[in-house]
């Protein structure tokens, strides 16, 4: 099993949540000798998941906005799970919106699958159906 395939195993197992929560819940390495290591299972990690990292956007209800977002992607998912907001997966690309507890808003990550170009288009186009919704 090489580097990546370990990287996507890790994922599976902590939820499928990216590459945030990947390296919160990576094990430090055990010397100091094998630092190296660690700073190409993160530079492979971010190859297999370019992410967007969290955007804030405030929102005062963000539960009509989430079923709005479950209805338009909903058919073209291959997963979606709402126990914590919504997280939305598709084979090249996938989304989570969460809901801030500390004040009215959300938290939207955007990561692609391989490819650095599509992040920022799937991002654009996440955050156009949010920013519309919130001014309709």
């Amino acid at each position: 099993m090489n580097i990546a395939q370990h990287s996507t195993e890790i994922e599976r197992e902590v939820g499928n949540l990216g590459v945030m929560s990947w390296l919160s819940r990576h094990q430090p390495l055990p010397s100091a000798n094998e630092t190296w290591l660690g700073t190409i299972l993160l530079v492979e990690r971010i190859g297999v998941f370019p992410a967007s990292g969290d955007i804030r956007r405030p929102m005062r209800d963000p539960y009509p906005l989430l079923a709005h977002l479950k209805a338009l992607y909903g058919e073209q998912a291959l997963e979606m799970d709402d126990r914590d907001g919504l997280k939305v997966i598709f084979s090249d690309w996938r989304f989570r919106v969460r809901i801030c507890c500390n004040d009215p808003a959300i938290i939207i990550n955007v990561e692609t699958r391989c490819d650095a170009r599509l992040m920022p288009q799937k991002l654009a186009e996440l955050l156009e159906q949010v920013d519309s919704f919130a001014s309709a």
